[in-house]
């Protein structure tokens, strides 16, 4: 589906999740001087306008990022959760500056290094142009393709070490059908790459979500049953906290009785760094506090 629009949503709470994990495994990552390649199977434009009529529409940001980020300062947080939210923290705060917010391409960009490698997939055709107009360098290479069919054509990649953010929009059921299965053919031929899988919180998806993580999660074990898998959440209200208006819409969701929306995400990583279990609650454990008070 290419209707979905991340420019409504940049800088949600959902971001601070996903792009919070995405920093902490750059910087592992980078803790040795051996090169790495770094996938970005739905990289959008890379970078979002705040001021934008459709950031405003919405105010997820607002409700978002720049809630969290003016708390932290407010109360001096930014040190209390590790060097990756700091990392992340500082990074975001130059752009909320400028009325901006980077997507994960951007993030990315920050921490690749001469000997690295970034590889950028997009399948929008608006957002291809806004991509490659965001982002360039001499080691970043853009495909205006299906993230997953790249992703699987161009792993393991020379390099071996590495990673990979996936994060599709989950608008059709068959997606989580689709990152499960995709995730299990990288992870068999990579099975040294960190791969980070983005799901969003939906009660009404709740059985798709729960057979996606499980099947990836037992794949994985059948390669090495050692394997480190960080499963990380971040939730901003209760599953049942969602009330449609919509009347029709309530008459045909009687027997799922109303439930809400994206009430929180997660993000499943496979490989997963040192540390990140423990830092990464305390982090979402706050950060799920902070909004739940907030609603």
């Amino acid at each position: 589906m290419l209707s979905y629009q991340h420019a409504f949503h940049a800088g949600n709470h959902a971001d601070i999740l996903k792009h919070y994990v995405l920093t902490f495994v750059l910087l592992s990552l980078c803790k040795k001087d051996k090169a790495f390649t770094f996938f970005d199977t739905h990289s959008a434009s890379g970078l979002f306008d705040l001021l934008d009529n459709r950031s405003l529409k919405t105010g997820e940001a607002q409700k978002g990022v720049e809630a969290f980020v003016n708390h932290c300062k407010e109360n001096n947080l930014s040190q209390n959760f590790g060097q990756a939210f700091k990392s992340y923290f500082d990074l975001i705060s130059s752009y909320l500056d400028k009325n901006l917010y980077p997507g994960s391409p951007l993030i990315e960009k920050s921490f690749i290094r001469p000997q690295d490698k970034l590889i950028l997939s997009e399948l929008h055709p608006q957002e291809i142009e806004n991509l490659r107009k965001n982002i360039s360098g001499p080691n970043i290479q853009i495909f205006h393709k299906d993230g997953f069919e790249n992703l699987k054509a161009l792993t393991p990649p020379l390099s071996k070490r590495g990673g990979v953010l996936i994060d599709p929009s989950y608008e059709e059921a068959s997606d989580y059908e689709k990152v499960s299965k995709t995730v299990c053919q990288v992870h068999k031929k990579w099975s040294n790459g960190i791969i980070l899988i983005w799901y969003p919180l939906l009660s009404h998806r709740e059985e798709e979500i729960k057979a996606m993580l499980d099947t990836i999660i037992s794949q994985a074990k059948k390669i090495n049953e050692n394997v480190n898998i960080s499963n990380l959440t971040l939730c901003v209200n209760s599953k049942d906290s969602h009330k449609e208006e919509d009347l029709k819409v309530i008459l045909a969701d009687q027997d799922k009785k109303n439930p809400p929306r994206l009430y929180g995400s997660g993000m499943l990583v496979l490989n997963s760094p040192w540390h990140l279990d423990e830092e990464g609650k305390i982090f979402c454990d706050y950060a799920s506090t902070f909004f739940q008070r907030k609603n």
